[in-house]
């Protein structure tokens, strides 16, 4: 039951930042935001692992193991997340990043042995990805020319964090949750500060209440106490199955981005939330109990 309550809040969280992104973005460069956002998770985390002594990453394996992902999960996945949302909405970035549950069972059936890609798995991914269409048919029209590079740019992002939960999966479950957080953010300012400061004004960053508490929510929320959830649970669930967030999540942007920003809510909610909802199953619950009687694909 913790496990769902967990993913569960993970959807809320991870639904609302993609609103809270578009809202920051309105009064802040996206490399410097994303920087300044992971600059107050690390804070929070460090403090944690001072506070409870957590344990110190020790050897040069062990080094290389935790920070390599970190150039996946926080630059390249946060740096074409804030850039593409510069261009489309935070339910269309959304979207885009719904199919990185794709990605993940990919690469976790050639790397993760005890996660091979079944059929029911795959069928599962294509009707919970169907409903993410469904409710956003309308918004995948691209009027503006700068809106389908952008989404091509927003596709870096769920293939990153793939290669990031995967490697997460099979190398980095023995290290603690917090202090590999704190460590892989560190890379992801180390890449994103000088990529800010090269191609971004500091006096574009204004300081106003938006850009200020954009920042806060995501570093306390969508940074530091998600992530650190998020590494938790992969280190006892299926990668593929935590992924499945990814389905959830745009369903959350959506109504938030209705409620805060006055984007349009499709009619086609309903009927793609259940197909949502469908698919999720057959992942979570379906795939499972069949797993010893359906052969995996090869």
């Amino acid at each position: 039951m913790i496990t769902y309550l967990l993913l569960a809040m993970l959807c809320l969280i991870w639904g609302v930042t993609w609103v809270v992104i578009k809202i920051g973005l309105t009064d802040s460069p996206p490399f410097l935001s994303a920087a300044f956002r992971f600059m107050i998770a690390v804070v929070i985390l460090g403090a944690i692992i001072i506070w409870k002594k957590k344990p110190r990453l020790r050897g040069a394996a062990t080094w290389w193991r935790v920070l390599f992902p970190g150039v996946f999960m926080y630059f390249f996945s946060y740096a074409a997340v804030y850039y593409a949302e510069q261009y489309i909405s935070a339910a269309l970035t959304a979207v885009t990043f719904a199919t990185f549950p794709f990605f993940v069972a990919l690469l976790a059936h050639f790397y993760l042995p005890n996660e091979r890609l079944t059929a029911i798995k795959l069928f599962g991914l294509l009707v919970g990805f169907a409903g993410i269409v469904v409710i956003f048919h309308d918004q995948l029209a691209v009027p503006d020319p700068k809106v389908l590079p952008a989404m091509f740019v927003a596709l870096i992002s769920p293939l990153s964090a793939a290669l990031a939960a995967v490697w997460l999966k099979k190398y980095v479950t023995d290290v603690d949750a917090v202090t590999a957080t704190f460590w892989q953010m560190l890379v992801g300012i180390a890449l994103l500060l000088p990529l800010g400061l090269g191609l971004e004004k500091l006096s574009d960053f204004r300081w106003t209440i938006t850009a200020i508490g954009s920042a806060t929510a995501l570093g306390v929320f969508g940074s530091a106490l998600a992530f650190v959830v998020y590494l938790r649970l992969l280190k006892t669930e299926e990668a593929t199955r935590v992924s499945l967030i990814a389905f959830v999540t745009p369903i959350v942007a959506s109504v938030t981005g209705w409620i805060v920003l006055g984007e349009n809510l499709t009619a086609g909610i309903i009927s793609g939330g259940f197909l949502v909802l469908a698919g999720v199953y057959c992942v979570l619950v379906w795939a499972p109990r069949r797993m010893r009687r359906r052969p995996a694909i090869h």
